[in-house]
């Protein structure tokens, strides 16, 4: 090895030892197909995916794209508006965050556990929820078609108004859920605990509640046309929907 090249490493090793330790509150980011410029440098990826950081900005409107940490811990925090698109943060913990309006289209984050969380207005499309807990979480208004929810729980979760058309709900528990004026056109309810859960004035246009359990809950004013109700457990629910044989309305 050249002299030249020798003392280049040699400054290069001492700038990492220096390197504060701020540095360790940031996370990475996966990108690909990007451009990513550091200092005067401008690299151009187009068939491998590099690594970047990107800084944990807890703060209302922040950007955390494509970011990547696992064991997310996040307590009483202001996150509203906030992009957390493509990212990927497994078995996290939030605690009575505030992501209203936020983007977290295709983000990742199975295993979570989303107390008493605000996600109203939010875009959750396509993201991956699946074994995570939404204790006392507000969805109101949210969008969460294409995403992925199998083994989560719901449990007194508002879903008013919230656009969950096409949403696999099987296997999932939402026991006092309030699914008030939802969207759930062709959702597969099928195998799910609604015990207690109010549907009134929902959209249950040729969705699928075989085999699921709304004991004590409520249909008012819901509309079940096209509905699969094979082997659900009404007992005690409020029937006045319209659409449907068994409704009373």
């Amino acid at each position: 090895m050249h002299t030249n090249q020798k003392i280049i490493l040699l400054f290069v090793a001492a700038a990492l030892v220096l390197m504060p330790m701020s540095q360790m509150t940031k996370v990475f980011a996966d990108e690909q197909n990007t451009v990513k410029k550091n200092n005067s440098l401008t690299t151009k990826i187009t068939t491998h995916a590099t690594t970047t950081f990107c800084t944990m900005k807890l703060t209302p409107n922040t950007d955390l794209s494509n970011c990547t940490t696992f064991g997310l811990n996040v307590h009483n925090t202001n996150l509203s508006g906030a992009n957390l698109s493509g990212s990927i943060f497994k078995n996290a913990y939030l605690y009575n965050v505030n992501l209203s309006g936020a983007n977290l289209q295709n983000v990742n984050l199975s295993g979570t556990e989303f107390a008493y969380t605000n996600l109203s207005g939010a875009d959750l499309r396509g993201a991956d929820l699946r074994g995570s807990n939404f204790y006392h979480v507000n969805l109101q208004g949210a969008d969460l078609r294409g995403a992925k929810i199998t083994w989560s729980i719901f449990p007194s979760v508002n879903f008013q108004d919230a656009n969950l058309q096409g949403l696999i709900f099987t296997h999932t528990k939402a026991e006092l859920a309030n699914f008030g004026n939802a969207n759930l056109q062709n959702a597969n309810l099928s195998q799910a605990e609604l015990l207690g859960a109010d549907f009134t004035g929902a959209n249950l246009q040729n969705a699928d509640l075989r085999n699921s359990d709304l004991t004590g809950g409520s249909l008012a004013d819901a509309n079940l046309d096209g509905a699969n109700l094979g082997g659900l457990d009404y007992s005690g629910v409020e029937m006045s929907c319209h659409g449907h044989p068994v409704c009373s309305g």
